[in-house]
């Protein structure tokens, strides 16, 4: 039982340490996540990244994203650019990506959340002007 768990805490240790920040981008995180140093506030540069917030959807390694991802972390981070330039951050509870209304769900539009096409009836919403072309969603 000791060989099991002493293995079991070795594959977690080396797991964690192997996935931490695999995605190369700045280190800064919002400021509603932590308060950055003094000396690494002036790094940020462009229009961009000043305001630190998300942009959806964003492109990374050819896979287009509506929210954040934990693609390559074990984190959930957003890319700061359409086009993932090495410029992100990690998600807080405000970087979730937002309902776009209206939307386009089986040739049909929706001003609303709806519960249409709902497996559990739940209302949902598309995360791109029309669903039917990128099939992003959430619940609302």
């Amino acid at each position: 039982m000791a060989l099991c768990l002493g293995i079991f805490v070795i594959w977690v240790g080396a797991s964690m340490f192997l996935q931490l920040d695999p995605v190369i981008g700045d280190q800064q995180l919002s400021e509603d996540y932590f308060i950055l140093p003094k000396e690494m506030e002036d790094i940020a540069s462009g229009a961009e990244t000043k305001d630190m917030k998300c942009v959806f959807p964003f492109t990374y390694k050819g896979i287009k994203f509506f929210s954040c991802t934990s693609r390559d972390s074990i984190f959930l981070w957003c890319s700061l650019s359409a086009d993932y330039t090495g410029r992100w951050k990690y998600c807080t509870k405000t970087d979730y990506a937002k309902c776009v209304f209206p939307f386009i769900y089986g040739n049909k539009s929706y001003q609303t959340c709806t519960k249409t096409g709902s497996v559990t009836k739940r209302s949902w919403c598309s995360l791109s002007p029309n669903f039917d072309e990128d099939r992003a969603w959430k619940y609302c």
